[in-house]
């Protein structure tokens, strides 16, 4: 009897236990990993389609994943705490003469969740997300649908990071590649009067006031800026107006973030008709930007802000392998004692 009562006690604690590592382990499946800086999202040509998705990619080169399948995508930009991508999904692609109604969406930042933030609004796009440095907002542009393939302008708007309470921040230009100062004050982004006239970098505050122009030039396209992790630069790529259809003429500026102490960090070959993103590393000391090995053909590289060395991330032998548009993941740890 007393041997029974004994392998019953020794039973009833062994399922005692593994009931309890269950548990340990559905919270530890289920509690967000802190971002650690090290992956970097981009737009990955999908296998057999036109269309890009979303992958990410350690900095080092290894881990490259695919997070959307059969979903047309470009712009994504990570949630300040490394756990979400926001992203503008394509209604219509491959077709020149097609228009598309873009709108902004977000998922986990492993691919599941995804959602649409914006509402359906035919004729018109939404796009080219950003989110505010607190998390709580997202910045995007949103204007009348043009054809695929387009980088398409418009106005800026705000929304809560649900999708609510939309408003708007620029009107009477065409406006694009918003991105959120550190201290959550700016939006930094570059502006053009018309398709036919030189773009140039421009911020607006977010308690009201006129945008304010930081780059003035008649001879440069000013596109993608980028804010540094200690919000005190603002680094963007400048390209020659194309005398060709590809030429290939592109460079890589940082500025202080009014505007002066404006400094080269690297010329570089981009046989495409704009750039579609910087970013800069949580460190501050690395760009990641988009570049071309051979003409019809984007491949994404890293470039030291201080040497100027740079360092490919991604290869590209023929157009179907082009990426483009990267985003770094942000630090959860950076800053923290």
């Amino acid at each position: 009897m007393p041997s029974r009562r004994l392998t019953s006690g020794i039973g009833i604690a062994v399922v005692a236990a593994s009931a309890m590592a269950v548990a340990a382990f559905a919270l530890l499946r289920d509690e967000e990993i802190p971002a650690s800086g090290d992956m970097i999202a981009y737009g990955c040509r999908e296998p057999k389609n036109v269309w890009y998705a979303v992958c990410v990619i350690r900095q080092d080169g290894t881990d490259r994943r695919r997070l959307t399948t059969r979903l047309p995508t470009t712009g994504s930009a990570w949630s300040p705490d490394g756990q979400r991508v926001v992203f503008t999904r394509h209604q219509e692609v491959g077709e020149s003469t097609k228009f598309t109604d873009d709108d902004v969406f977000v998922m986990d930042g492993d691919g599941d969740g995804v959602r649409q933030l914006t509402e359906e609004n035919p004729g018109f796009h939404s796009g080219q997300p950003t989110w505010s440095p607190d998390g709580r907002e997202i910045a995007f542009v949103r204007g009348p649908a043009l054809a695929a393939g387009i980088g398409q302008p418009g106005s800026l708007f705000v929304m809560a990071a649900d999708g609510s309470d939309v408003r708007r921040l620029t009107r009477g230009a065409l406006d694009s590649g918003p991105a959120w100062s550190p201290d959550g004050r700016e939006i930094v982004f570059s502006r053009a009067k018309d398709f036919n006239s030189p773009r140039g970098i421009w911020v607006v505050g977010l308690v009201g006031g006129e945008p304010r122009q930081l780059t003035r030039t008649v001879d440069y396209f000013d596109t993608s800026p980028a804010w540094s992790p200690d919000g005190m630069r603002i680094a963007f790529a400048r390209a020659i107006p194309l005398q060709t259809e590809f030429d290939g003429k592109s460079a890589i500026y940082v500025m202080n973030r009014d505007g002066t102490g404006l400094e080269l960090v690297l010329r570089h070959q981009h046989f495409a008709r704009a750039s579609l993103g910087l970013a800069w590393s949580p460190d501050g000391r690395t760009i990641a930007f988009e570049t071309s090995p051979i003409p019809e053909c984007t491949a994404i590289s890293l470039v030291d802000v201080a040497s100027g060395a740079v360092r490919p991330l991604t290869t590209c032998t023929r157009s179907r392998e082009s990426a483009v548009s990267p985003a770094w993941q942000p630090d959860a740890d950076a800053g923290e004692p």
